[in-house]
């Protein structure tokens, strides 16, 4: 039988496989060069086929005779020959295409292992490349997820503050309200200082409870005695007591004093005896007296010409309600009643009957709504002369029947007053209408007008039922709630009467700390950072960076005049930054002693206070006219002003006043993350500066000699209110559109302070991780952001995935968290009571006009944006 049925072709490999072992056989060695002892069988299952054998195979296979000679011609006898100079065909095969055996054996796999095998190498060629790929592009580990935890004190306190109104597990972009502020409503509810809530509660009256329960602890401990280092503190404490003892005056002392008070500017009830009776001596001692200003107000303000010295300042004067607003047709019908009862209440208590007590009352209420329409007239006639300087007598022939002359001669009685005195008059055209309505004008309503104003002034501080009248007045205008505690107002009236005092005695820093910083001045080793000094740095490596922020924004503010814009460039690259009371005041204690050696408070009524505070503000502002030092025009505009700011400008300086009250009340540390100080105190001076751009364009016009280039100042807060009403229900849009030029004003500056923080932000931090210097700060970065800890920014507990974008965002939002009373719609007369917008609404428009907040939180933003925002 035949070895095999069919044709016989051996592989190459089979081959190549024949000539490698019958080389070995005929050497007699193997493969390590040894030669066999033992011989193979020929022929055997092991041993090679020779060529005999294989033509023997060939003929049993059945070929024909050619493909025989073809087979055995292709046989090379010589293939296995050891001598022979050539490689075999096979062999070079064999050298020359290695991979020929792989394919080859590959192909001698099954179909479904080929599969398997091909897959599997792909797979891994895959999984290399994805690996290279990676290695090359990983992403970068951001600075806040690798950053270590701070529990430091300030660290948890920052943490707490935040956490304490935020529900961090609502959605930021689809309940951003509830995100921010969702837990503040019940905070306020489950709180002790729900009794400060006037009209809404936000976080500027939680700032001033804190402060003020602050003050009241520190009241508390000052020695009653004049012994101390500090006389005042006595003062302080017997100015505390008086108010608090305020209950003990009945309502017939209360009377007498009222009585005792209004004589000098004209008898109570006095219509029949008006014959005789001079308005201009009411007037006279009104302003000199008490410094009650009806018709007219007097102020000492700075001028704006170089050197921007003090001058003395006439504007419009004061009314009983808050705004010009409540004496139009549009005006809030409750308000309006509250304030006629009020008129009506006090009348009745005087001994009126109820008849006459009502048409007291409309006069009283129709003759402010009469000024309110002269002022109005006035300010809408085409020529106005606004911020006017004019001689005394230029302005007795314009305003004859104000006596203008008379009164500045009675509160400035140091100063020599002539008919040659310059004053900076704020509309002349006010003061001409305020002078045609008194000449027009019957006694009696003057003198109702004249008496009434003292009046309004004196009530709280009055035996309860006096003070209950202005209490329900309050109430018609924020909304019923509790009476405040006599120790919360008492001590808003001594920050208020004494905030010299009260600053540099909680300012007054510990001996050591003396000695520490007179061995800085002198020149001596420094000694570690403590926490007044890194405060004080800190504050001044932010200002500059705002400062310059606000440099960079006005540059892109193609709305301003080019040469107006680079004056207002230069102010601001010339400004400078007090960090609460100069050193070398506090260093004299004397200081505070002679600055308060004319003020004289008596023990009798609390009531007659009211005089004496007056008579020493007014020769406070009499020195400013004089020729003062540079420490006293620091103490002078940091404590003259008619409302104090813990954050306030003085032109005088080109300087920022910054008390440090805003770190006694746990608003601001050096040590709290960097995002939440831009976002606080940082739009706080944003405010402040970009507010005051107004006076900086007044100084421009007053330095040029063209008239046609004077810039209106009002202008640069000219939003675009369509903008800003888009999008919002139709009741905000029609009110945001009837509100008056100063809440619109106030609404410009809060959008454009919070888009120029978020960018000052971002500045800062890229300075701090290149180390490189803030441009005007003018100290040593590297050694200031070690000292300050700012190079090693770490994560806050409860809020460690917050980075510093999204811990801006937060704390920002914060601020426009309220509350409003139940029984009063408050935020719609909000703008025209404080000139400011509802919290609530501030909130809504800057997450949708300010890109930077939604988008810091991964949420979808407008890319529209509103024109004339910073």
């Amino acid at each position: 039988m035949a070895l095999n049925q069919g044709k016989y072709k051996p592989t190459i490999c089979a081959i190549d496989e024949v000539d490698d072992r019958s080389y070995k056989l005929h050497t007699g060695q193997d493969d390590g060069g040894h030669v066999n002892s033992k011989q193979q069988i020929e022929g055997s299952e092991t041993a090679p086929l020779t060529t005999n054998q294989q033509k023997l195979h060939i003929d049993d296979a059945g070929l024909t005779p050619k493909e025989l000679e073809r087979a055995v011609g292709g046989v090379t006898p010589t293939a296995n020959t050891p001598n022979s100079t050539h490689a075999s065909a096979n062999g070079l095969r064999a050298l020359l295409l290695p991979g020929r055996r792989s394919f080859d054996a590959l192909m001698s796999l099954s179909r479904k292992r080929r599969i398997l095998y091909v897959a599997t190498a792909c797979l891994c060629a895959l999984l290399l490349v994805i690996i290279i790929m990676l290695l090359a592009f990983w992403p970068e580990v951001p600075f806040y997820m690798r950053a270590p935890l701070c529990l430091e004190r300030e660290c948890v306190e920052s943490s707490r503050q935040l956490l304490l109104w935020a529900n961090t597990s609502k959605s930021p972009c689809k309940e951003t309200y509830e995100w921010a502020c969702g837990k503040f409503a019940r905070e306020y509810a489950d709180g002790d200082y729900f009794v400060i809530k006037r009209g809404e509660w936000n976080y500027k009256t939680y700032n001033e409870y804190q402060e003020l329960n602050e003050l009241n602890r520190f009241i508390s401990m000052l020695p009653n005695s004049a012994e101390g280092s500090f006389p005042v503190e006595s003062t302080i404490s017997s100015l505390y007591r008086n108010c608090r003892d305020i209950d003990a005056l009945d309502k017939s002392q209360s009377d007498l004093l009222l009585r005792q008070a209004i004589k000098p500017v004209g008898d109570w009830q006095a219509t029949n005896r008006l014959q005789n009776w001079d308005y201009k001596s009411a007037l006279k001692s009104l302003h000199a007296k008490y410094g009650i200003f009806p018709y007219y107000r007097v102020s000492v303000e700075n001028s704006y010409t170089i050197p921007y010295d003090y001058i003395i300042t006439l504007d419009e004067g004061e009314l009983g309600l808050p705004d010009k607003y409540f004496y139009g047709p549009d005006a809030d019908v409750e308000v309006v009643n509250g304030y006629k009862q009020l008129l009506r209440d006090f009348a009745i208590n005087m001994g009126m009957v109820a008849r006459e007590a009502n048409l007291f009352a409309d006069d009283i209420f129709h003759y402010e709504q009469r000024i309110v329409n002269h002022i109005e007239s006035a300010k809408a006639s085409g020529e106005r002369q606004l911020n006017k300087l004019l001689r005394l007598a230029e302005l007795k022939s314009i305003a004859p029947s104000l006596p203008i002359m008379e009164s500045l001669k009675a509160i400035f009685p140091n100063t020599h007053i002539t008919e040659d005195t310059e004053v900076l008059v704020r509309n002349v055209e006010v003061f001409h209408e305020m002078s045609m309505l008194i000449s027009t004008t019957d006694k009696k309503p003057i003198h109702n007008f004249i008496v009434w104003s003292l009046v309004r002034q004196m009530l709280p501080h009055l035996s309860k039922e006096y003070r209950t009248l202005s209490e329900n007045f309050d109430h018609g205008i924020y909304g019923r709630t509790a009476s405040y505690p006599r120790w919360l107002f008492c001590s808003k009236v001594v920050r208020d009467w004494l905030p010299f005092a009260v600053d540099a005695l909680q300012q007054k820093p510990p001996k050591q700390q003396f000695e520490a910083t007179n061995r800085q001045r002198s020149g001596g080793e420094p000694q570690a950072l403590n926490k007044t000094l890194g405060n004080e740095k800190f504050l001044q490596l932010m200002f500059y960076s705002l400062r310059n922020q606000l440099q960079e924004s006005l540059g892109q503010a193609s709305w301003l005049e080019p040469t107006a814009r680079q004056f207002l460039q230069k102010k601001l690259n010339e400004m400078r930054v007090q960090f609460g009371i100069p050193g070398e005041v506090l260093d004299q204690p004397q200081y505070i002693s002679d600055y308060y050696n004319e003020l004289l408070l008596s023990n009798l009524n609390f009531v007659e206070h009211l005089e004496s505070i007056w008579t020493f503000r007014r020769s406070r502002m009499e020195d400013k006219l004089k020729t003062l030092n540079m420490l006293d025009v620091i103490v002078s505009e940091m404590y003259t002003r008619d409302h104090q700011q813990p954050i306030a400008y003085s032109n005088k300086l080109n300087m920022l006043l910054v008390s440090r009250v805003l770190v006694n009340n746990n608003y601001y540390d050096y040590r709290y993350p960097v995002a939440v100080n831009f976002a606080r105190i940082g739009t706080d001076i944003l405010e402040t500066l970009i507010n005051n751009l107004s006076v900086f364009l007044l100084q421009f016009n007053a330095q040029g000699t063209d008239v046609s280039d004077a810039v209106p100042e009002i202008q640069y807060a000219q939003p675009d209110v369509s903008c800003l009403a888009a999008g919002q229900p139709p009741h905000l849009a029609w009110e945001l559109r009837q509100m008056s030029q100063e809440a619109l004003k106030s609404f410009h500056v809060t959008l454009s302070a919070a888009r120029t923080a978020a960018r000052a932000l971002s500045s800062f931090v890229s300075a701090i991780d290149a180390g490189n210097a803030i441009q005007g700060a003018g100290i040593d970065q590297v050694v200031t952001y070690e000292a300050l800890g700012l190079t090693q920014r770490m994560r806050v507990p409860g809020l460690r995935s917050y980075n510093e974008n999204e811990l801006f965002t937060l704390a920002y939002m914060q601020q426009h968290c309220s509350t409003s009373i139940a029984d009063k719609d408050y935020a719609r007369i909000k703008p025209h009571v404080e000139r400011q917008l509802a919290e609530r609404y501030l909130f809504n428009a800057t997450w949708q006009h300010i890109q930077f907040l939604p988008r810091s939180t991964d949420c979808a933003a407008s890319e529209v944006s509103c024109s004339n925002l910073l």
